[in-house]
């Protein structure tokens, strides 16, 4: 693979510095031969997000899933434990590692961060972070390989294509037999433009790029197999996109990849309706990370844009001056004149950082009517749409320079074209895997991802594939989502079995996450108690994988597609000797009432409000903008976290370590008394102290205490970010609204914040196991799987290897 793709290159670079780099060696790394394959057998690890052992049973018992029925008869099935919190970050990287979170650095989706601030009275307040990624920080260009041109200084670039472009040019000269005099002084100064050239080059590369990093501290277990010499291919692996590559291994990385924007799931809708007033490129923003356009038509057409990533090199530029100002600024030797041309200089400039890292670069987005078409343009590319109809996928660029340009793909749904409006929903951006960006991994090695591309064709790459904040926001309908799930089940299966196909690895994994996807949303329509239920809505009808289904059935409907995947590979891909394992990460509950659990700390006095407190749209969205810190003695912040204002921790703590536990014994005690007062139903299962159930390094990543809820119950979306709901009553003054409400969003499913026993994943094996077990636990996989391959158990792993009979 050249250095220097060719498709990046800049049209005005000199002809000399161009041969040079052309000529230049290769920087990737290539991965060694793998390790050849043992007298034992393969082993084909199929894990399904969310696929719940309760589901499966009924399901298996009214005979809808005859593979995995066949296997729970001749191999073995069991309800499969999973972490706490049962969460897919964390439950996917203790799965894959083997060791419970406090080992694996993987907290949760949501992480309390407590920042330095220069307010004394704003240090190290509670505020909410992404548990499962870290950054998006600016990382030296010079740490990252696989850059398109060496990170040397301008200079050193400069003369290496200098004298490569003079050596090159004197041979040309000679052999074309040219004066040795002349020869030489052409040479030179061709050379000269080289060294320019090279320089100029240079100068396209950012001092800093911004990447996003993944929170994982252990080694997933492919990556010790690999070490021991057993090749290994894994497919879609959760909290796996920046590792180390490791000899023998080719891993697709899944959950946690960001967006070709640099950011987490951006999606956009362009809509003609009056009551969207905002145009691109800011639009409205929804509550998941969506942007709506307003559009309008002008002789039937409507133009608008499609914003993309910031460009990260022109604000780097911008940094690099901020830091030589204020470089200069330190200088003891500073006049005062100098010293305020600087400061006013400072602040201009930071005003252009400012504006830089707000402003996206855009491709032009159009929509033309055609009759009962339209024809869609975005960027360069034009498609042809009916409406309820998807695009193939759009090739997109993003150019930051020259040398630079970020390759993404996007699909987009023709939603309406008149009736009343005209609306187009675009999906998020996705780093293109044929084209990959070297400063963020999606795959190990670099170039894994462009080999599947080439043998599969263009696939999302984003972490969270599939549709559901779109859905959860009310820009899409539930047929399009599920439409959307299809198409990404349809290129999973494809990816899997070709790898099937192949003899470059004697351990496969391919993680699928559509059951996880289908069960969040189509809750409403599967529940019958569900407060979202809708009879009329549930009989909706729709082509599922050539099948009609009613959104009723959407939930069995994935299951059936999982069922089938097992069939396929069962009857077409296993050999003798092979051991198939067919596992989750956690199961499923209906998500019918949302629990404010702030509301409820205030409610039973373990917070306080503090004067002056006021609500926006009914709530407040961080705790420190309610909670009287003096008073607090403990809050909630995250999916069911109880953190504790210890002092010396959080910046105005008021309660000693050292009743710390008794103070959580409380909480506990009056969560596991609490009642819904609309239903009578107890709304907690049990809460777990974390430091009891967990042993590590990172133990203090976690919650001092999780809340665990009953069936039908689960945290709210304002607890997330640490809020509470609340009102301004007639003078102004905060006042609680109720605790406990209905779930009235199309986010109708869950596991998180579900008491983990009420969420176990599924363990299905073709082989039985030696004796029933009464648990099995997904820490038990990874163990397993080494086990089975011959390969030494790490000593940091927490549970023993699963016993098969002979």
């Amino acid at each position: 693979m050249s250095l220097i793709p060719t498709r990046n290159l800049p049209r005005a670079w000199p002809l000399p510095a161009l041969l040079l780099a052309l000529a230049l060696p290769c920087a990737a790394r290539t991965p060694a031969s793998a390790a050849t394959q043992g007298n034992q057998g393969r082993v084909i690890v199929l894990g399904f997000d969310g696929a719940d052992a309760r589901t499966a049973s009924e399901l298996m018992d009214k005979g809808q899933l005859p593979n995995l029925a066949a296997l729970r008869a001749s191999g073995s099935f069991t309800p499969l434990d999973t972490t706490n919190p049962a969460e897919s970050p964390v439950s996917w990287a203790a799965l894959n590692c083997g060791q419970n979170p406090a080992k694996t650095g993987v907290p949760g989706f949501v992480r309390r961060q407590l920042p330095p601030s220069k307010e004394k009275k704003l240090d190290r307040a509670p505020m909410p972070d992404v548990g499962h990624l870290k950054g998006p920080t600016h990382t030296p260009i010079e740490t990252l390989s696989g850059t398109p041109i060496p990170t040397w200084s301008p200079n050193a670039l400069g003369a290496a294509c200098g004298l490569a472009a003079a050596a090159l040019f004197l041979a040309v000269f000679l052999l074309l037999r040219m004066r040795a005099g002349l020869s030489v002084v052409l040479a030179l100064v061709l050379g000269a433009g080289g060294f320019v050239g090279g320089r100029a080059l240079r100068g396209y590369l950012p001092s800093k790029v911004p990447v996003w990093n993944n929170p994982l501290e252990a080694v997933p277990f492919w990556e010790t197999a690999a070490a021991a010499g057993v090749p290994c291919v894994v497919l879609d692996a959760a909290q796996a996109f920046d590792r180390e590559p490791v000899e023998g291994a080719k891993v697709l990385a899944g959950l946690g990849v960001p967006d070709a924007r640099g950011s987490i799931n951006s999606f956009f809708l362009y809509t003609s309706s009056e009551d969207e007033l905002v145009r691109a490129p800011r639009g409205r923003e929804t509550d998941s990370s969506g942007s709506v356009f307003r559009i309008d038509e002008h002789n039937g057409r409507f133009d608008s844009l499609l914003p993309g990533p910031v460009n990260f090199w022109k604000t780097d530029g911008i940094r690099s001056e901020l830091d030589a100002v204020k470089e200069e600024q330190n200088d003891p030797n500073l006049r005062y004149k100098r010293s305020t041309q600087l400061n006013a200089l400072e602040v201009e400039i930071g005003k252009r950082l400012k504006s830089a890292s707000e402003e996206r670069i855009c491709l032009p987005v159009s929509i033309v009517r055609n009759g009962a078409k339209a024809s869609v343009s975005i960027g360069h590319e034009t498609q042809e749409l009916e409406v309820g109809a998807w695009s193939q996928w759009y090739s997109l660029s993003f150019e930051l320079n020259p040398l630079l340009k970020v390759r993404a793909l996007a699909r987009a749904k023709l939603l309406s074209l008149g009736d009343p409006d005209v609306s187009l929903y675009v999906d998020a951006l996705q780093y293109d895997p044929a084209n990959p960006p070297f400063w963020q991994p999606i795959s190990q090695p670099a170039d894994y991802a462009e080999q599947l591309a080439h043998a599969c064709g263009p696939f999302e790459t984003v972490g969270w594939a599939c549709m559901n904040l779109p859905l959860k926001d009310s820009v899409i309908d539930s047929v399009s989502f599920m439409q959307d799930i299809e198409f990404t089940l349809g290129w999973r299966e494809k990816m899997t079995y070709q790898a099937l196909e192949k003899k470059d690895w004697r351990v496969l994994m391919s993680c699928e996450s559509t059951p996880d996807r289908v069960q969040h949303m189509m809750y409403q329509y599967y529940d019958t108690g569900h407060p979202m239920y809708s009879a009329q809505k549930a009989a909706q009808t729709m082509n599922f994988r050539g099948q009609e289904i009613t959104l009723a059935d959407a939930i069995p409907a994935s299951y059936r597609a999982m069922d089938a995947m097992v069939g396929e590979v069962v009857k077409q891909h296993m050999q003798p000797g092979d051991t198939l394992i067919v596992c989750s990460d956690h199961g499923f509950q209906s998500f019918r009432r949302q629990v404010h659990i702030n509301n409820w700390l205030i409610k039973r006095g373990f917070a306080v409000i503090k004067e002056g407190a006021t609500a926006a749209d009914r709530g407040t969205k961080y705790p420190n903008s309610y909670l009287d810190w003096s008073k607090t003695r403990a809050y909630a912040l995250g999916l069911g976290s109880i953190y504790v204002n210890q002092q010396g921790r959080e910046g105005q703590g008021i309660v000693p370590a050292s009743e710390a536990r008794a103070l959580l014994e409380e909480i506990r005690t009056a969560f596991l008394a609490e009642t819904d007062p609309e239903t009578g139903e107890k709304i907690g299962k049990d809460a777990y102290v974390m430091a009891d159930i967990h042993r590590g390094e990172f133990l203090d990543r976690e919650a001092d205490m999780n809340l665990c809820f009953n069936a039908g119950y689960r945290v709210s979306w304002l607890t997330t970010s640490g809020g509470m709901s609340g009102e301004n009553d007639g003078s102004g003054v905060l006042q609680l609204r109720p605790t406990i409400v209905p779930n009235d969003n199309n986010w109708s499913g869950d596991h998180v914040t579900v008491d983990p026993s009420l969420v176990q994943g599924i363990f299905f094996s073709n082989r039985k196991l030696a004796q029933p077990a009464e648990r099995v636990s997904l820490l038990q996989i990874a163990p397993t799987v080494l086990t089975i391959l011959g390969v030494e158990v790490p000593k940091a792993y927490d549970m023993p290897a699963l016993q098969f009979a002979p």
